[in-house]
């Protein structure tokens, strides 16, 4: 009998590996993905799962079933005060992106025993979500990591092998896009993307604003002074 797997899907190429590699074995996967009222690509994200959804339909090599997308709006689910504060407290000693306290929280609200999180290749997450002391236990209790030691060159090897480079190719990684739909060439995907070797992903126009990208830059050098960044959410949030 098929177990049934729940998935943070955002239609990027780690989170479609991972639908893909579970329905490969065989699993059911029920997708949930969390629209950032922040993100200008959530609309070519949505879009993206759909493409994708329909060829994992078309595809007999996948024996489990993919179940309806769950899309949730960011104010529509509850935010509990302790994993706030577990959050701040993290964040005064190591940078960590608030998408994990969003999820923390939705899964909370959904009852959500498990779910798995597409990070790969992040010291700090590979280090710490296991952890069952405070603040840890709070915010990664429920989230799974199970490709925080792939890189998306195996990811891209696995599927050429098994045949699903066509599939996992439609997905959108870019958060920021071009008013004409394109990648951006400077937000954290789109960075990790050419750094990870698969820049022909990205437009001419986004490599050479890679190249020559200022601000991305000055964000990670701030992340390694988690105190003032923590103050800048705390402004944030009031």
């Amino acid at each position: 009998m098929s177990k049934i797997v729940d998935v943070l899907w955002t239609g990027g190429w780690d989170s479609t590996f991972r639908v893909i590699q579970l329905l490969f074995q065989g699993d059911d996967v029920k997708p949930h993905y969390i629209c950032d009222p922040g993100r200008a690509s959530t609309s070519l994200e949505i879009s993206a799962m759909h493409r994708i959804s329909e060829l994992i339909k078309a595809d007999s090599g996948l024996k489990g079933n993919l179940l309806p997308i769950s899309i949730v709006d960011f104010p529509d689910f509850e935010k509990y005060s302790d994993i706030e504060d577990a959050y701040i407290d993290i964040m005064k000693e190591h940078y960590i992106g608030e998408q994990y306290k969003w999820i923390a929280d939705y899964c909370r609200y959904k009852n959500i025993d498990s779910i798995d999180i597409s990070v790969q290749n992040n010291p700090f997450i590979r280090k710490n979500h296991s952890r069952d002391d405070y603040p840890f236990s709070v915010i990664f209790r429920s989230l799974k990591f199970p490709l925080i030691t792939f890189s998306k060159s195996e990811m891209k090897k696995w599927c050429i092998d098994h045949g699903f480079l066509s599939i996992i190719e439609e997905s959108w990684f870019c958060h920021s896009p071009t008013r004409s739909g394109k990648s951006c060439g400077v937000c954290s995907p789109c960075i990790v993307v050419v750094e990870e070797g698969m820049g022909y992903r990205l437009p001419t126009s986004a490599k050479i604003r890679y190249h020559f990208r200022i601000l991305p830059r000055l964000k990670n050098f701030l992340k390694n002074y988690p105190k003032f960044y923590t103050y800048l959410y705390k402004l944030k949030s009031r």
